[in-house]
């Protein structure tokens, strides 16, 4: 507890949520036990105990805190006589094919010919008409009059299914529009309070732009992808091939995003402008939470963020950082900003995955340098290949493919039971498709952080296109072409709750007697 004190007090906090969030136990019962098992074990000198059972009562405290709306919630208003509401447009435009969709922070509802205050978000979705006559999207921070119902989100067709009431009602959102015709909207006047929200929407809109009219629509659209981590923009060919092959994480937001940023950024911060160390990781922490701004405050970009920040700051006092630690520091901060997203998959799939290549991968690389030794020297790269440029790139680009093969295998047994629960299927060429474009996904990236800046000069701005759309469009071929296969993936049925914490049970056994065998191997090494 002490060696990684966060990870007790995450998992204490995460307790007090679930107990709010899944076994549905009245708040005062539930923070009764955990008063009564906190003095029993201040009774027993169990201090360490008792503290776990304090941070269980807060995050319990925290979920009914976030979870209870006010009276004046525009929930309460849905499937009654209400013909309109007013309200500002809180959220970047999420562009689709056939509509858009924002939230809306509502002011006030119209009821009987009145205005009646309300509060609380509505999500509203605004669909273009076949003509496109008088259809003009609302912006950030639009005060809008519109003319519709409200009501409640639908819920999951089948069990286990994608519900999407609970996906809004984790974000406080309880209640949905829907604007069939332009003439339902009236802008009344703008107001765009957050400077910091409307520049990362301006340059997310500009590094759209400037991506799109650079390069082909394909390549273009997963350039934009993972230089924004969404996948929203994908044809519905692309998207299916990504999920087919196991790659749809590559247009996520991630750690990997947060990794290139502080190389592209901090190279011409400490060698060009000659800043010292203390102002280079300060300019890169704001650099990294301005960039989770552009890309939208996902649970698994804010938990790259924070352990990006954690880390640098922790350099920067000379205090070495616990990679385990990082991890539950940051689901910490996120779970107190907003405790439901526990039960977001994207929230889960992620610390699952970096959790497993934290403590799966160490195992992985350990049986595969055994392997690579009992094999011998012949099959090393730094043997096979000259020392020379070529020899050089072909040896980055295996020992970099080598490197995403063992690390996926990795973030794969850590989501399979919850891309089994949730998704119902396991790709069978997942291994293979991402060893292979893993050494294109830090070129693709840089380019698309780079084309809004040089698009526009003549030579530079068409060399980094070209390059760009070739690259990626290897990658592209890859992805299509094993994600159409037949077999490029099974269906499964959901193993369930039991199921999944059985397979997490299992896989924690197997992982400590393979770092028992690993630690007695080196003590006898040692001695």
């Amino acid at each position: 507890m002490f060696k990684r004190p966060l990870f007790s007090v995450t998992i204490a906090f995460v307790l007090g949520i679930l107990f709010a969030g899944v076994f549905n136990v009245p708040v005062y019962v539930a923070l009764g036990g955990f008063v009564f098992c906190f003095a029993c074990a201040i009774a027993w000198k169990k201090y360490p105990l008792a503290l776990i059972f304090v941070i269980a009562s807060l995050g319990l405290l925290r979920y009914d805190s976030y979870m209870t709306l006010p009276v004046g919630d525009v929930s309460n208003f849905t499937n009654t006589g209400v013909t309109g509401v007013m309200g500002r447009v809180i959220s970047d435009i999420d562009q689709r094919e056939d509509r858009v969709m924002f939230t809306l922070a509502v002011r006030s509802v119209r009821m009987n010919g009145r205005s009646i205050p309300a509060t609380g978000r509505l999500m509203v979705t605004y669909y273009m008409p076949d003509n496109n006559l008088g259809w003009n999207p609302p912006d950030y921070g639009d005060v809008l009059a519109i003319g519709s119902r409200i009501s409640s989100p639908s819920g999951a067709n089948n069990p286990g299914a994608f519900s999407w009431k609970d996906y809004l009602s984790r974000q406080r959102i309880h209640a949905v529009m829907y604007i069939q015709n332009p003439r339902q909207v009236k802008v009344i006047r703008n107001e765009s309070p957050n400077p910091l929200l409307s520049a990362a929407i301006w340059i997310k809109r500009g590094l759209s732009d400037s991506i799109a009219r650079s390069m082909p629509r394909d390549e273009g659209a997963v350039v934009a992808g993972m230089a924004l981590g969404t996948y929203t923009t994908l044809p519905d060919r692309l998207l299916a091939n990504f999920t087919r092959t196991g790659t749809l994480h590559l247009l996520a937001a991630s750690g990997f995003n947060c990794a290139v940023l502080v190389i592209v950024f901090g190279f011409p911060l400490r060698d060009c402008l000659k800043l010292d160390k203390k102002h280079v990781h300060m300019a890169l922490i704001i650099i990294l939470i301005f960039y989770m701004f552009v890309v939208g405050a996902k649970p698994s970009i804010v938990r790259a963020t924070v352990m990006a920040t954690l880390l640098l700051l922790g350099v920067l006092i000379n205090r070495p950082s616990d990679t385990l630690n990082l991890l539950f520091a940051a689901a910490l901060i996120i779970l107190a900003i907003n405790p439901a997203d526990i039960f977001d998959v994207g929230f889960q799939l992620s610390f699952a995955a970096v959790l497993a290549i934290v403590l799966v991968l160490p195992v992985i690389e350990h049986i595969t340098n055994q392997w690579k030794t009992r094999a011998g020297a012949r099959f090393c790269p730094e043997v096979v290949f000259r020392n020379d440029l070529k020899a050089k790139a072909a040896h980055f680009v295996i020992t970099d493919g080598w490197q995403g093969f063992l690390a996926t295998i990795a973030a794969t047994l850590g989501t399979l039971p919850l891309s089994a629960q949730y998704f119902n299927q396991f790709s069978l060429v997942s291994f293979l498709v991402n060893a292979i474009v893993a050494a294109t996904v830090l070129p693709i990236f840089t380019v698309g952080l780079l084309l809004p800046v040089f698009s526009h000069v003549p030579i530079l701005g068409g060399i980094l296109s070209f390059t760009g759309t070739i690259i990626t469009r290897f990658a592209l071929s890859t992805i299509n072409w094993f994600g159409e296969l037949p077999s490029a993936c099974i269906y499964v049925a959901s193993p369930g709750a039991l199921g999944v914490i059985g397979y997490y049970v299992v896989l924690g056994a197997g992982l400590y007697y393979a770092y028992s065998r690993i630690n007695s191997a080196k003590r006898k090494t040692r001695s």
